[in-house]
């Protein structure tokens, strides 16, 4: 699934969900001569969640909040130069229900950092409205960069894939966790 700059404020349910298994965060950006910093694509806030962006010195990075109790980041050495790039998060899924995997950050094909996420959200981000953006982070911050962070490269596309399918176990386990979390909020 393809979002571009249009895609924010999105509510959870309605983008592709990479809980539980492994995925593919690919994003076309144009860097200015002037470089770039900013949110490429975000989900969650400061409660859980993800981010992929351009760090102040526009070093593509990918930050993973579990809970707001363990921070994974994977952030480049350099800045991204001025053209066209594609940056990509792919993460190693370990199997089973909010386990964790390996992040491979890469630049135009190149694994440029790598990193162990020990434990991933199995349900939920947030239950507070908390969204899915593209270009900017609309809700609580993610990671540790200012709000709303605006992204200055143009971005040309985010897709996002599922590079393999939760187990049967891990969807029973799901459903049971979203019925229990229905009743109690009622």
């Amino acid at each position: 699934m393809t979002y571009t700059a249009a895609h924010v404020r999105m509510p959870e349910s309605s983008v592709l969900n990479i809980k539980n298994c492994s995925f593919a965060i690919t994003a076309a950006l144009t860097i200015p001569d002037t470089g770039a910093h900013g949110v490429v694509a975000c989900q969650g806030g400061s409660m859980a969640g993800w981010s992929l962006y351009l760090d102040g010195e526009g070093v593509p990075t990918y930050h993973y909040n579990w809970y707001g109790h363990e921070h994974t980041i994977v952030r480049g050495t350099d800045p991204l130069r001025p053209g066209d790039h594609e940056v990509q998060l792919v993460f190693a899924y370990d199997g089973g229900f909010g386990a964790g995997g390996e992040a491979n950050l890469l630049v135009d094909g190149v694994v440029v950092a790598s990193g162990r996420i020990e434990r991933t959200v199995p349900l939920v981000f947030s239950m507070s409205g908390e969204t899915f953006d593209v270009g900017v982070d609309t809700g609580s911050p993610v990671g540790d960069y200012p709000h709303q962070f605006e992204c200055t490269a143009t971005i040309g596309g985010v897709t996002i894939e599922r590079l393999d399918q939760p187990s049967t176990e891990v969807l029973e386990q799901v459903r049971r966790g979203m019925f229990r979390a229905g009743l109690t909020t009622q």
